[in-house]
């Protein structure tokens, strides 16, 4: 049997969601990419990136591969594929545990060493890197990018289009509303208002975005 899978977005995201789908289903696999730079190099089997919801493509799983720069038009696709009837699974490491009582929502990339604790909501589209723990009770919203060694605690509710930066650490019962962006190494303390930027430990809450380079 051919596995069929599409790629929303095909950069280096992209090409490490490519390798771990290989590596996890291993024989024939065909794949398109929907990326306009690779489009533009005329790249095997690559569409524009605004093709994605050709009917040509309705049998094939599809995988949004946008960054952390993008999590608003990540949101907007999602909402696009699933009224197309686009097939959106998940995607979870072997080597990632997961509690069974954890409940996993529609594209969700889950990558190596990432630990999800009893009771956790992943709403759809959120990306966790190398080395996530979310913890009991915890929820993830929509499009949410937890980068590598992100430690979620206990309780925590946590808004759509977030991007949680490298070793950050949200203690028990806070909450951060939409669209929130914190630095490296931030420890989160007390609950974060939609929109905001934090850093450092202590904590610290800018009154502008860090801007994402």
């Amino acid at each position: 049997m051919i596995r069929k899978i599409a790629y929303i977005g095909f950069g280096e995201l992209g090409n490490q969601v490519s390798l771990f789908l290989k590596q996890a289903f291993p024989g024939d696999i065909n794949e398109v990419y929907f990326d306009d730079n690779l489009f533009s190099t005329q790249q095997q089997n690559s569409f524009p990136f605004s093709k994605y919801t050709d009917q040509q493509f309705d049998s094939y799983d599809f995988y949004i591969c946008l960054g952390y720069k993008n999590l608003e038009l990540k949101t907007k696709i999602l909402s696009e594929m699933k009224t197309a009837g686009k097939k959106l699974p998940h995607f979870i490491h072997p080597s990632a545990i997961i509690n069974p009582t954890a409940a996993i929502g529609d594209g969700v990339i889950i990558y190596p060493g990432c630990n999800i604790d009893q009771h956790v909501i992943l709403e759809d589209g959120v990306l966790l890197n190398n080395s996530v723990t979310v913890s009991h009770n915890s929820i993830i919203g929509k499009s949410s990018f937890l980068a590598p060694g992100v430690v979620i605690s206990g309780n925590v509710k946590i808004g759509k289009e977030n991007f949680i930066g490298s070793g950050t650490v949200v203690s028990n019962n806070t909450e951060l509303g939409d669209n929130v962006i914190t630095g490296i190494g931030t420890v989160i303390t007390k609950s974060v208002i939609a929109g905001s930027s934090v850093i450092g430990n202590p904590m610290k809450i800018l009154t502008e975005k860090i801007k994402l380079k």
